[in-house]
């Protein structure tokens, strides 16, 4: 009866677990996670399309957010399946172990019964199974104490445990087909989910690159305004930093979470390798045991100024010019100023571009580490005055702090006060050392 209720009980999870699959199937088309992927995926498509060039920062903000969204979802989507597969590996792997281990075991029952049978006829009642024990083939200490079990049971209990082990075997081996053929639909699950990532992101990839060129559009307004309406150049740089820092920030998290889904896909498959060094060993030890500058106006004897080559970061196309990293759009009219002040005996020397996260850090440490120091402030109530993220001209290359401007009676502040502004360069009256394009 016992042994009827196990079989039992095993045939019900077997059953189970080879229905496990289609239940799955039939639940994921009722699920409200996979609707709610599917709503957010046709939200990314149309995001997709948006027109960066005429729609408004809140548009482009909105479509940015809904295009992380969906990158996000697609990837912890990808993340489950991955997981799936690695719980399904181990499922076989502990199944395929069980039935070696069980295989060993029904091996040395079949001996037992096949010397007993052999001894009822030829050899004396005592030299039954204690022959085995002193036999050659038997000196392992796991091998000793199984078949010293297997002599204190009669010939009905031997028989039973044999019909028992053989249920057993055929159990886990039904178990691991249908972790073998579980593991096989995760595994095309997971190759889907793959093409959805790459598809997530690309769709991301096209705005950014739609959004990136408006950026740069706008910069360039920005420079030319400068020279006519400092108060609306401003405006427009604030504008583009803003959406410069959101641009960052979304691919800084894109970033992220890829790197963090790799990490977790390499600690499934991490642990599936685990898993299956266990299950070896296992099975071992059931053997032995069971762009162009604006103006330059430099002197061509003034000592040259190098330049890096232009590259980009948080959507700013940016050039080093001197030490001093700006938008490339203005580094001709940097390289000209800083040979102009050099022939001149003045060496300027300072930073320029400053990601959004370099200005969150100067914001803790000028304005205070609070939520409201950092991002809603008044840049006079900071000590010295730092504009919040997203509105620094620092954070589209467009100013530069010099080193050694520290007060207006610097040899450095002297130089730029008289000929900065025929670069294109103006002071921020409250601080010495900041130098811009519109003065702010």
């Amino acid at each position: 009866m016992r042994r009827a209720t196990v079989v039992t009980a095993g045939a019900t999870m077997v059953v189970a677990s080879l229905l496990g699959p289609h239940i799955a199937g039939a639940a994921s088309r009722q699920d409200p996670r996979a609707e709610r992927e599917q709503v957010r995926a046709r939200q990314a498509q149309v995001a997709s399309n948006l027109n960066a060039d005429k729609a408004s920062m809140s548009e482009i903000r909105d479509a940015l957010n809904t295009l992380q969204a969906n990158v996000e979802a697609q990837e912890r989507g990808l993340q489950r399946a991955q997981d799936a597969v690695a719980a399904a590996e181990q499922r076989e792997q502990r199944a395929n172990a069980a039935v070696k281990k069980l295989t060993k075991k029904r091996k040395a029952l079949s001996k037992v019964m096949a010397r007993r049978a052999v001894s009822a006829y030829v050899a004396p009642p005592t030299d039954d199974v204690l022959s085995l024990l002193e036999s050659s083939n038997m000196s392992e200490a796991s091998s000793r104490h199984l078949y010293i079990e297997l002599r204190a049971m009669s010939d009905s209990d031997l028989e039973d445990s044999l019909k028992g082990v053989d249920d057993d075997v055929r159990y886990q081996r039904r178990r691991a087909i249908a972790a073998r053929e579980l593991a096989e639909d995760k595994r095309a699950e997971q190759t889907s989910r793959t093409e959805q990532v790459k598809a997530a992101r690309a769709q991301q990839q096209q705005l950014a690159g739609s959004v990136q060129q408006r950026i740069d559009d706008s910069v360039s307004e920005s420079i030319r305004l400068a020279k006519t309406d400092r108060d609306l150049s401003a405006k427009i740089a604030r504008q583009q930093a803003l959406l410069a820092a959101r641009l960052a920030e979304q691919r800084e998290a894109a970033r992220k979470a890829q790197a963090a889904a790799a990490a977790r896909a390499q600690a499934a498959q991490a642990a599936a390798s685990q898993a299956s060094q266990a299950s070896s060993t296992t099975s071992s030890s059931s053997t032995s045991t069971t762009g162009a500058p604006l103006r330059s106006n430099g002197s061509e004897s003034a000592p040259a100024v190098s330049a890096g080559p232009s590259y980009s970061s948080g959507g700013i196309s940016l050039s080093t010019v001197g030490g001093i990293t700006v938008n490339s759009q203005i580094a001709g009219q940097l390289r000209s100023m800083l040979s102009a002040a050099a022939a001149s005996g003045v060496r300027l020397s300072g930073g320029g571009y400053r990601d959004p996260s370099a200005q969150i850090a100067l914001r803790k440490s000028h304005c205070g580490t609070s939520e409201y120091a950092i991002y809603s402030m008044p840049s006079s109530q900071c000590s010295p005055p730092t504009a919040p993220p997203g509105q620094s001209q620092h954070e589209v290359g467009l100013a530069i702090d010099f080193d050694n401007c520290s007060s207006r009676s610097t040899a450095c502040y002297q130089w730029l006060a008289g000929h900065a502004s025929s670069y294109g360069f103006y002071n921020l009256p409250s601080e010495p050392w900041h130098w811009s394009v519109n003065g702010h």
